[in-house]
């Protein structure tokens, strides 16, 4: 009886160290890439391919360089109405958009509330921001009150309370004026 408890106990320790293997970053991005690869075809360049459609999709013109996942993703999004405390594609307010995408693109658990966000990344100067990096706002008084993800030229994703997701540049008055600072999560 007692070395069937051994057996027990022993075959739920290395049940429980399979289930945190399948949790760490490197088992969950090795995951990520091979269900990217299985559901998309590698995007193109020429006239007429994925960047190019993409463009017109986002209103902008992207270099070729971006991640396709996170344009994607993003573009999944645009459009949708904004709704406090949503997180899905039937509402979303700001951090709610940020958390999803977050989540399938990179496979990270951001915060989720804004300020938290801010707080649990690494600060980033406006110049120096990347593709994916969220970017920070004080739209009133001193406190961070919203985010968005950061694309190429200038451009981030939101959920705007007046328009939900959509794409805004940097250099409009209304954000240039409000914005505090990038942030960048270790991905």
């Amino acid at each position: 009886m007692r070395e069937n408890l051994l057996w027990f106990i022993l075959l739920l320790l290395l049940a429980g160290s399979c289930t945190y293997l399948r949790e760490t970053p490197s088992y969950r991005e090795q995951e990520l890439q091979e269900r990217r690869q299985r559901s998309s075809p590698a995007p193109s360049a020429a006239p007429g391919g994925f960047y190019a459609d993409y463009s017109r999709k986002l209103g902008y013109t992207l270099n070729g360089n971006e991640n396709p996942d996170l344009l994607r993703e993003i573009v999944s999004w645009l459009g949708t109405p904004y709704r406090y405390g949503g997180t899905s594609r039937s509402g979303a307010d700001c951090s709610g958009f940020a958390l999803q995408v977050y989540k399938e693109v990179y496979g990270i658990n951001l915060a989720r509330v804004t300020a938290n966000m801010a707080q649990h990344s690494t600060r980033v100067n406006r110049r120096n921001l990347r593709e994916g990096d969220l970017v920070f706002f004080r739209i009133s008084g001193r406190k961070i009150s919203h985010v968005g993800i950061y694309i190429s030229n200038n451009k981030f994703a939101h959920a705007s309370t007046s328009r939900g997701v959509i794409i805004s540049d940097l250099d409009e008055n209304y954000y240039n004026d409000r914005f505090a600072f990038g942030g960048r999560v270790r991905r």
